[in-house]
């Protein structure tokens, strides 16, 4: 590995982050069973470094202000803790006021408290998207505790599961600000191609989505894989923080397995530039029945969940615009609202009819404060009566 790919996966690993001496961290979100903390923080890279070998023709580095996201299933006692610095006040909240214009100044007392927490625990890798996504397992064990650091803080701390976005697009760190509420939009297909499409071009040239190049290719998240087809594939969603982790569990300990109750399964298809709902056509309705077949059979035989007990559904807005299918268990409704998700059966139905989702109004529901909100709104006010 050269030196360049060393600090790269340097900066990518949590506890190289905390560490750092100037990263400051800002509470998002945070529930009692979930937090999403923003990381600020420098990272050096080499001036002149060449994009083939990656090697640097000057020694000299730049240093420049990264952000990133740590997302971190913990338990009810942590809450007031890593609440503490948050980004947006409770009553800029309820007044709908936008997250990134309107921050709370640093709290840096606060912030060394929640650093001082995290940095006393290991951080296991258990899966990587070799791009920006990488997720871990915290925990105590083995790690050193400074004699120092406030022991009722650190007392019966637990371990938990960690996703780290880093560095974080300015998407996901929009996405995962506090909410300021919702909107419907009711998108006409000139609504769509003069702000939504245009939207969704700026944020793939972004590169925000490249790690999907490394899924559809199996170079990582193997042991998410169920389904290798030459159109797609199909593996376990990283929202299912239930199943037993891929790596150590034997796959014949999967089948039946308690969690399931909590089933979330991915379809990623292979093909790029089918970017959601509205790009899907009559040519595609092979591709979205394979993915049901494959996608419920697998399931089966790896889970023993018959398929009369999964929905399987696209989103309209998607997460990332790349285009994916969902397969939950019908008792898991997260994501499935209606007005977001699109039965698949549905959806090829309506595919039967020429240019069905070119030409039809969608309702969906989607978050104040995001760009694409923004984009819309000047459009309405422009186009009001």
């Amino acid at each position: 590995m050269n030196d360049t790919a060393t600090m790269v996966a340097a900066v990518r690993d949590p506890l190289a982050i905390l560490s750092r001496k100037d990263c400051k961290v800002q509470s998002l979100t945070v529930s009692d069973q979930h937090a999403t903390l923003l990381l600020t923080h420098t990272d050096e890279a080499p001036d002149d470094v060449d994009e083939i070998s990656g090697a640097a023709d000057d020694p000299t580095t730049t240093t420049k202000t990264t952000q990133s996201l740590l997302k971190l299933t913990i338990v009810p006692f942590h809450k007031q803790l890593l609440g503490s610095n948050p980004v947006l006040s409770q009553e800029d909240i309820d007044k709908g006021h936008v997250a990134e214009r309107n921050c709370l100044r640093h709290d840096p007392s606060a912030s060394a408290m929640i650093l001082s927490f995290l940095k006393q625990y290991t951080f296991q890798l258990s899966s990587d998207s070799g791009e920006e996504y990488s997720y871990y397992t915290a925990s105590l064990e083995h790690a050193k505790r400074d004699p120092k650091e406030n022991e009722e803080m650190i007392s019966d701390a637990g371990s938990f599961s960690v996703e780290l976005i880093s560095p974080a697009a300015p998407n996901q760190i929009s996405r995962a600000m506090p909410s300021l509420g919702h909107v419907l939009i009711e998108e006409t297909p000139q609504m769509y191609l003069q702000c939504t499409k245009p939207y969704i071009q700026t944020v793939v040239d972004s590169g925000s989505i490249s790690w999907i190049k490394n899924l559809v290719e199996v170079k990582k998240e193997k042991e998410r894989l169920l389904v290798n087809h030459d159109d797609f594939i199909i593996n376990i969603d990283t929202k299912w923080r239930s199943h037993p982790p891929p790596l150590t569990t034997p796959r014949e300990e999967w089948m039946n397995h308690p969690s399931t109750v909590d089933l979330y399964c991915l379809g990623i298809c292979k093909q790029s530039g089918i970017t959601c709902l509205r790009d899907l056509t009559s040519e595609h309705i092979p591709l979205l029945k394979a993915m049901m077949k494959e996608g419920l059979a697998a399931i089966k035989s790896t889970y023993g969940v018959d398929q009369d007990q999964i929905r399987v559904f696209i989103h309209y807005q998607p997460q990332f615009y790349h285009f994916h299918i969902h397969f939950t268990r019908l008792e898991n409704e997260v994501g499935c609202s209606v007005e977001r998700g699109h039965l698949v059966s549905d959806v090829i139905q309506n595919l039967f009819l020429e240019d069905y989702y070119k030409n039809r109004t969608i309702t969906y529901k989607l978050q104040k404060g995001t760009a694409l909100e923004a984009i819309i709104g000047a459009y309405l006010e422009e186009h009001s009566e």
